[in-house]
């Protein structure tokens, strides 16, 4: 368990670890790779394509990390169906409810570890406009229902979103937050806090610089379309939200999101003890802080997902022992929508089944 009496950080450690990481994922492939894993690789591509097929995705994205390195990557389909432009790597799409990841590492930095709040802390503490007197920010994290025991629930989970803000402080808007505390420092230049950013309208647009504002204008230019499938027809979404809040909302790629990992697992943005409690269940509920936990024949797995109806979808998935993560990003809500992932068991996604029994067994 975390107590807000961990030590503060050692920002100079943390920020040469820092450098470090994004130079290390900079690479594009490692050329250490076997043979045996090159043949296993080619083979989770064709599955994968063929799953994607199945699934009428018009477009995903993904990659595989090993020991902080990213080991495989690829495109699949189109990023717009219109103009053939096709899915690569460096694609960025909606990530939808994988932002709870992302939110999760802000919380657990900013909030307890630098002890401006308690994980078992009534959020109305912090945030007295809070609608719910009794619930604290383990209970969000969690997914943890009012009345006990585990319930999913992302607009509950937005409830975090002042929180953050609270604990970043000098009035820092969420999408600011997420910009500086984790896309600036790991060197994720694909990702961008929100979609509206690039909006003359945006209340904080003030809150970025004119280079910033270049950059996310230059990446929503190249972000996957939206697309809704029924059956065999494919048609352009034109009506998704825009904004971000600690639930979803924010754009990434699937190698700016192995920045992001590498980044954990060498505890570069969280100490070993929080990330430790992060992937620890919760009252033996599928959930631990921010993050899935379950177990897939002996082994504890980490995941999350993301799902926006009619638009995007995602799947984050680690097997710790194995030091290997999974990463796909979808222009459809194909990799999620049809799997009851909010149940917490991602044995119920085809796709990550195929990548855990290639690469697990």
């Amino acid at each position: 368990m975390i107590s807000s009496g961990v030590p503060t950080l050692n920002f100079m450690g943390r920020a040469i670890r820092v450098a470090l990481v994004a130079l290390a994922v900079s690479a594009a492939v490692t050329p250490y790779v076997s043979a045996q894993q090159e043949l296993t690789f080619s083979l989770f591509e064709r599955y994968l394509d063929s799953l994607r097929a199945q699934a009428n995705i018009p477009g995903m994205s993904a990659t595989i990390v090993q020991n902080e390195r990213v080991v495989w990557e690829s495109g699949f389909g189109f990023a717009d169906v219109e103009h053939a432009i096709r899915a690569r790597p460096d694609t960025p799409y909606h990530v939808s409810g994988l932002t709870e990841a992302l939110s999760s590492a802000i919380l657990l930095e900013q909030c307890v570890e630098t002890g401006h709040a308690g994980l078992d802390e009534r959020i109305q503490q912090r945030v007295p406009a809070f609608s719910e007197s009794s619930t604290t920010m383990r209970d969000l994290l969690a997914h943890r229902a009012p009345g006990g025991g585990f319930r999913y629930d992302a607009n509950r989970f937005a409830g975090l979103t002042h929180l953050a803000e609270v604990c970043v402080g000098k009035g820092t808007p969420f999408r600011q937050a997420l910009s500086e505390k984790i896309f600036n420092r790991l060197g994720m230049s694909d990702s961008v806090p929100a979609q509206n950013v690039g909006d003359a309208s945006a209340d904080d647009r003030g809150e970025f610089s004119s280079s910033d504002i270049d950059r996310f204008s230059g990446v929503l230019k190249r972000l996957a379309l939206p697309y809704r499938v029924s059956g065999n027809t494919v048609t352009l979404n034109t009506s998704i939200g825009t904004g971000v809040d600690a639930a979803s909302g924010a754009i990434s790629t699937v190698r700016d999101l192995a920045r992001f990992d590498s980044a954990l697992d060498g505890a570069v943005l969280l100490h070993r003890e929080t990330m430790s409690a992060m992937w620890s269940s919760v009252d033996g509920m599928p959930t631990g802080l921010g993050w899935f936990v379950q177990n897939y024949n002996g082994q504890t797995v980490y995941w999350q997902f993301g799902n926006m109806p009619g638009a995007y979808s995602s799947l984050f998935l680690k097997v710790p022992s194995r030091h290997l993560t999974l990463i796909l990003l979808a222009n459809s809500d194909g990799l999620s929508a049809p799997f009851p992932l909010q149940d917490g068991d991602v044995n119920a996604s085809l796709f990550a089944r195929t990548f855990l029994r290639l690469f697990v067994g």
